[in-house]
């Protein structure tokens, strides 16, 4: 038989091993000889393939000289036959086979698998840690583009007020500034279900401007009564009819559907307060009071006044949960002529306590926030914006706000034809617009 250079060693009747990197080598090895360093001698007859040397085993080939050589050049096929019969080894079953013969690989220490093990750990820990990165910072410069957005938005609105209502005013012989910083919203209570009182359904049982200087961080809300009698945008079949002096709550009864009465609500609200602009409306199912409330883990406080059906007990501190927390800002004693205002009373006394734990979350998980307003969304009416609502919040943060402060509107509450009207005291009305969106000027 022929065989290539790379088959060294080869004699009749040896079998070629195959070595993983498609070369052949011999596998022609005494057992009993050491074989510790079997796989760098194989690859070494690999890499180096040496001048055949034809062995027995146990028995050395001696050198064929010149003229034996050249007489070996041209064997019969006779001699060839006889050659190969007597060069097969002396016991066969010695040689092994092709599957026991494989090569021998050097195996890895238990401490070189580990290294290599925590350096993969390791390797995967840091893309991890930069694809979070990655994905934070992306979600940051979002965060940070709707802050500057809303904040753009919110300081257009301003300047309306400022066309409006011009830089200062004299109020009791004073000269006041307008602040420039203001944010107005209005948050109204809405509740389309069929009142108790009988009164028509759709009417605002709540109206609240809330006014934040985004310069200082400070936040008031100012209640306006239900009850207020004030000047009403009436509609007729989608054309506005006039204005008439009726009870603020009626406004919302005019629009043609939650968003254009929230508007017109705003603008009353607005002319009540010596029409300084309320530009944001935000109004609130009272159906979804109980999942808001419990989305926060319920609201504690001192009731103003004990709700039958409910835990609330008049100057005992208690959690209001679900329907609880419900009743509690809803429900009014009709056969008392002041229930609307006792009502007030508790409603301002709930988000008050509503706010402080709000806010108080926020200081250590912003998100908290942004949870809220998604959360809120499926009750509500809105034209603020993430980016504004964003903007708001972030200021609120900055400046360490846990709490906003709450007045309520004066007047006289009187028995009417049929409903109870509530006159405002025009002097409180202007002192509190005065205290809220301007400052004394030296």
């Amino acid at each position: 038989a022929l065989y290539c250079q790379r088959c060294v060693n080869k004699r009749p009747g040896d079998k070629i091993v195959m070595n993983p990197r498609g070369k052949h080598f011999i596998d022609a090895v005494d057992p009993d000889e050491n074989q510790v360093n079997n796989s760098e001698q194989q690859v070494q007859d690999v890499a180096e393939p040496v001048e055949p040397q034809w062995e027995t085993k146990g028995t050395p080939t001696p050198q064929p000289d010149e003229k034996s050589q050249s007489k070996a050049e041209a064997p019969s096929d006779a001699s060839a036959k006889t050659d190969e019969a007597a060069a097969q080894p002396v016991d066969e079953a010695e040689w092994p086979s092709l599957d026991e013969a494989g090569p021998q690989r050097r195996r890895r220490s238990k401490e070189s698998i580990k290294r290599i093990k925590r350096r993969r750990r390791i390797r995967t820990l840091l893309i991890v840690l930069l694809v979070i990165g990655a994905v934070a910072a992306a979600g940051w410069g979002f965060v940070n583009h709707s802050v500057n957005q809303g904040k753009k938005k919110i300081e257009e609105k301003t300047q309306k007020v400022i066309k409006a209502k011009g830089d200062t005013i004299t109020y009791n012989g004073k000269k006041y500034a307008l602040n420039k910083h203001m944010a107005t919203v209005a948050f109204i209570g809405f509740d389309g279900r069929n009142n108790d009182d009988g009164t028509q359904k759709g009417q605002s049982d709540t109206v609240m401007v809330v006014a934040l200087n985004t310069d200082t961080g400070e936040a008031r809300g100012i209640v306006i009564p239900r009850d207020s009698m004030v000047a009403v945008d009436t509609y007729s079949n989608g054309s506005f009819a006039g204005q008439v002096t009726e009870q603020l709550c009626l406004q919302f009864a005019y629009g043609t559907d939650g968003d254009n009465s929230s508007a017109l609500t705003a603008a009353a609200a607005s002319r009540v307060l010596d029409n300084i602009p309320v530009d944001y409306y935000y109004t609130l199912n009272i159906e979804g009071v109980a999942p808001i409330n419990d989305s926060i883990g319920g609201v504690t406080l001192v009731p103003t006044q004990t709700v039958p059906g409910t835990a609330a007990v008049e100057g005992q501190e208690t959690t209001l949960f679900g329907t609880s927390a419900e009743k509690y800002v809803q429900w009014r004693d009709t056969t008392e002529l002041t229930s609307s205002l006792d009502r007030t009373a508790r409603q301002v006394s709930y988000v008050q306590a509503f706010a402080a734990k709000v806010l108080n979350s926020a200081k250590s998980n912003p998100a908290v926030l942004i949870n809220l307003y998604q959360t809120m969304g499926d009750y509500t009416w809105t034209n603020l914006g993430l980016d504004e609502f964003s903007y708001l919040a972030t200021t609120m943060l900055e400046h360490g706000l846990t709490s906003f402060d709450v007045v309520t509107l004066q007047g006289t509450m009187q028995q009417g034809d049929t409903f109870a009207e509530f006159y405002l005291d025009q002097d409180n009305v202007k002192q509190t617009v005065v205290d809220t969106f301007y400052h004394p000027v030296d």
